[in-house]
């Protein structure tokens, strides 16, 4: 199989494993079923794979960089020190509108969560993911930081927990409140840039 065919495949079986775990969990989503939405017979699968987990993982690898992308995005093309509470608001904005505001996506974000939280085998794997986003995140953060010429008040990480945790707080209530297939982040949009300010001081 090509390199371009292989990519293709993967792609098509990711997209398909993004769609079943929010509707079926990743407990309730087989390997047949997989092949099954991808359009694939379970020979393609295993010639990508070892393993559902393994997609899996590959699944989270590839949100976690999408995720992230977003964030530099938002920073490079709007944080400047010349103003830079307008231009913190301005890059939250920037990435509140790109990043997926849908059901589905937070859905298959808790799947990871819960995955990691109920599989002891695979826990250890997710710990190290989850620390290895957390540690990309405060990365960004601190180029964001350079590019404002300011600093924090409380340890970058601390940081990054607090900001990570709002976004997941908003998301979780948003969806539970009400049946909408989009979350409304309004609130979000107003508590990056508070949380931000809070936080700094000038360098």
């Amino acid at each position: 199989m090509t390199t371009r065919r292989r990519e293709a495949t993967r792609d098509r079986l990711l997209e398909a494993a993004r769609a079943l775990l929010a509707e079926t969990g990743i407990q309730g989503a087989t390997v047949e079923m997989l092949c099954e939405r991808a359009g694939f017979t379970r020979g393609a699968f295993y010639s990508n794979y070892e393993s559902k987990d393994e997609l899996i993982l590959d699944l989270f690898d590839r949100e976690k960089n999408a995720m992230l992308q977003m964030v530099q995005d938002a920073m490079e093309s709007e944080l400047t020190a010349e103003d830079d509470i307008g231009s913190i608001m301005r890059a939250a904005d920037h990435f509140l509108a790109a990043y997926p505001k849908d059901r589905t996506s937070f859905l298959v974000h808790q799947e990871f969560v819960t995955h990691g939280i109920r599989g002891r085998q695979i826990a250890e794997v997710y710990r190290e993911l989850w620390t290895e986003t957390r540690r990309d995140f405060t990365e960004l953060l601190e180029r964001g930081l350079g590019l404002l010429d300011r600093r924090l008040i409380v340890p970058i990480d601390q940081a990054a927990v607090v900001l990570i945790g709002a976004w997941e707080m908003t998301m979780r209530d948003a969806f539970l409140e009400t049946d909408a297939d989009e979350a409304d982040l309004a609130l979000l949009a107003e508590m990056i840039p508070a949380l931000l300010t809070a936080f700094l001081e000038p360098a």
